[in-house]
């Protein structure tokens, strides 16, 4: 008995012990399925936060909970998991925040999260989606949690993420539910989805505050617009649509509802004084027939044409100094309008010179103006000259130039400059000048000119004088002649009267001269011709001649031939002496002294005729003295002519012209005795009568002293 009661003993200890061994094996089982179910229910419910452990049959819940209903949800998720028989809430609740606040921020490759998270799902589903929006940025959570969300929280912030993925710079913070913020656009398609986004306030579950999203920058800040005549084009970029709408309706009223091309692009980074300087940029382009203006940043780059010389010179100062604040001109291509007729005027009058018309450029104008300055000095100068397009093909300014010279040496008068001509009238300011004039005008004028006109006065004088003096074998010229014309036929005869005498022409121009001037100076001439010595002087209409006449009868006959021959008007005052006969010469010497006579002149006929020409006088009234000198010697007088007409004529002719001139000399007071005349026609030519220079060398008369035998 006592055996069986030990076996028992025994067997029911090792019974206790399999039964406890399979009690605490099954017990494991069930609670780590039971950990497993519970744990699922709560992450499948959004529970996450919760931590959980078993005893038995029985959950205990813990950890931070975002909110006393998420409390309620896990306890009912956990008591309703198969196999739990009661659940234990050991949960404390996430401090409460308010206002509850959170951030986005983006900073180039930069984004930063802060702000408060109402629980660790909400955080790694922050951080999930931000790192779908910026798979290339570096992201920095400093969110911390809290209890207070909003129920708009989720869809807010992934709304706000989607739009700072947009932004290249940005913050945007969700406040008690509401949105606000602001950025800067990355580019103009996300600054077009941005606007549209922010714009559509409540959609989603979104509640928006104010937001202001800026353009996306640029860097540099250029815009443009350009005129073509026909339409008008905007480009480059503009801060926002009021100054977009702005600068397209004042383009349009500025340029007469041209058509417009809007390229632009709305951005950010625009300058102070923008819009200030794009407005100045449509009122100047209005005074372009075409062209465009260029806005990088403040600085103004302008090119075109001018519509009007008005205009381009409106340009001018405006651009010079009527700028808007902060601009500034770096380029200026502005061609000044084309003109046409093109030309040049300089007038000068007592009280000063006008310069008026058109040249090239600034730089001309301010060339010419230069040359005024220097060439008027002390002389009031109006500058009326314009800068305009369309100049001749010809150096422009050269030309003006060449013209201010002349209109320098005018007292008044006017100068123009037109296609390669010039015109030039007035008064010359002194005598010099009038010739200087008269030298520049008659040479190949500079800068491809030809002159297309002339009428220029020599300087008025009062008295007006005229003098010859013939000394030595020279005869001085002195006085004013009127014109190039006048000094001339003064000089062809003097010319004839005197031979091969030297003329000293110091004549200059003037006018003021008395009616029939020309006709006394000639006569002047020929009083002082007759002369072996003397002087003429005209003032005015006084007429002065004295000197010596060769014999008597000349100085009769040259006082009556001066007083009859002057111009109606003029009055002679003669003081005429005869010269006293030379000392008695040789045959031989005589024939020597009357060949230096002869080689001063020729002595001229009528064409055809016998008679001896007034031009002549002078030159046999010396012949005629100096054979008075030889008064034993005979002298032949022997005329010849060429070949023209009839042997017979032109002996007849030549007989005739030598007798003339032998009555001529015994007029003088030579013995007719002493003279012989002889014609020989034809018949002794010294030149081939084939030229007109060896008829005129034929057409000729000698005179032959006879000597004495062996002499």
């Amino acid at each position: 008995m006592a055996n069986w009661r030990r076996w028992l003993r025994g067997g029911l200890v090792a019974t206790v012990l399999l039964a406890l061994v399979a009690f605490f094996v099954r017990s494991g089982a069930i609670e780590r399925r039971l950990t497993t179910d519970v744990a699922e229910r709560l992450v499948a419910q959004g529970q996450d936060w919760a931590a959980i452990s078993i005893s038995g049959r029985d959950v205990i819940l813990s950890g931070t909970a975002p909110s006393t209903e998420a409390v309620q949800s896990a306890v009912a998720l956990a008591a309703n998991v198969d196999g739990v028989r009661g659940v234990t809430d050991e949960t404390v609740l996430l401090p409460v925040v308010s206002p509850y606040v959170w951030s986005g921020e983006r900073a180039g490759r930069l984004v930063t999260l802060s702000g408060s998270v109402p629980s660790e799902a909400a955080r790694n589903a922050l951080l999930v989606n931000a790192r779908r929006v910026f798979p290339d940025a570096e992201i920095h959570d400093q969110m911390t949690l809290g209890r207070g969300a909003a129920a708009s929280y989720g869809a807010a912030t992934r709304f706000a993420l989607e739009r700072l993925a947009g932004m290249a710079v940005g913050k945007l913070t969700l406040t008690d539910g509401i949105l606000a913020g602001k950025g800067t656009a990355s580019d103009t398609a996300a600054y077009e989805a941005g606007r549209l986004a922010f714009a559509a306030d409540g959609q989603g579950g979104v509640n928006l505050g104010p937001v202001e999203l800026s353009a996306p920058r640029a860097d540099p800040f250029v815009w443009s617009v350009g005129y073509d005549g026909k339409a008008i084009t905007f480009d480059g970029y503009v801060p926002n649509e009021v100054v977009r709408e702005t600068l397209l309706a004042a383009a349009k009223a500025t340029l007469g509802g041209a058509p417009v091309v809007d390229k632009t692009q709305i951005a950010s980074g625009e300058p102070e004084g923008f819009a200030e300087a794009a407005s100045f940029a449509i009122t100047t382009l209005g005074r372009l027939d075409g062209g465009g203006v260029t806005l990088d940043g403040l600085d103004i780059d302008i090119a075109g044409e001018a519509r009007t010389v008005d205009d381009y010179e409106d340009l001018l100062a405006a651009l010079g100094g009527g700028l808007p604040g902060g601009a500034r001109v770096v380029s200026n291509e502005i061609r000044p309008a084309v003109v046409s007729p093109y030309g040049w005027t300089g007038t000068r009058e007592a009280d000063g010179v006008v310069l008026a018309g058109y040249v090239p450029s600034l730089d001309a104008r301010a060339a010419v103006a230069a040359s005024a300055a220097k060439l008027f000095p002390g002389v009031t100068v109006v500058n009326r000259v314009r800068v305009a397009g369309g100049e001749p093909k010809m150096d422009w300014v050269g030309g003006v130039q060449f013209a201010m010279e002349e209109l320098s040496r005018l007292s008044t008068g006017k100068v123009e400059v037109g296609d390669r001509s010039l015109a030039v009238e007035g008064e010359a300011a002194t005598p010099e000048a009038f010739a200087e004039l008269l030298d520049l005008n008659g040479k190949t004028l500079p800068a491809s000119l030809e002159l297309a006109s002339a009428d220029v006065r020599p300087p008025r004088v009062s008295p007006y004088r005229f003098v010859a003096d013939l000394a030595a074998a020279k005869i001085h010229l002195a006085g004013y002649a009127p014109s190039s014309k006048v000094r001339g036929d003064i000089l062809d005869t003097a010319q004839r009267k005197f031979g091969k005498v030297e003329i000293v022409d110091d004549l200059v121009y003037a006018s003021g001269q008395p009616d029939g001037f020309v006709d006394a100076a000639s006569v002047a001439l020929q009083a002082v011709a007759r002369l072996g010595g003397g002087h003429a002087e005209i003032v005015d209409n006084d007429v002065r001649i004295t000197g010596s006449a060769w014999y008597p009868s000349a100085a009769e006959e040259l006082v009556s031939a001066t007083e009859e021959a002057l111009p109606k008007g003029f009055k002679a005052t003669m003081n005429v002496v005869t010269r006293q006969d030379g000392q008695p010469v040789a045959a031989v010497r005589c024939r020597d002294l009357l060949q230096d006579v002869l080689q001063r002149g020729r002595i001229e006929f009528v064409a055809g005729k016998a008679e001896i020409t007034g031009d002549s006088f002078g030159l046999l009234d010396r012949v005629a003295a100096t054979i008075a000198r030889c008064p034993d010697t005979r002298v032949e007088v022997a005329a010849h002519t060429d070949s023209a007409g009839s042997s017979a004529r032109n002996r007849d002719l030549t007989q005739s012209r030598a007798e003339a001139i032998v009555d001529y000399l015994v007029d003088a007071g030579v013995k007719r005795e002493r003279l012989t005349a002889i014609g020989y026609g034809e018949s002794k030519p010294v030149a081939d009568n084939g030229s007109a220079e060896g008829k005129a060398a034929n057409r000729r008369v000698e005179f032959t002293v006879e000597l004495p035998e062996g002499g």
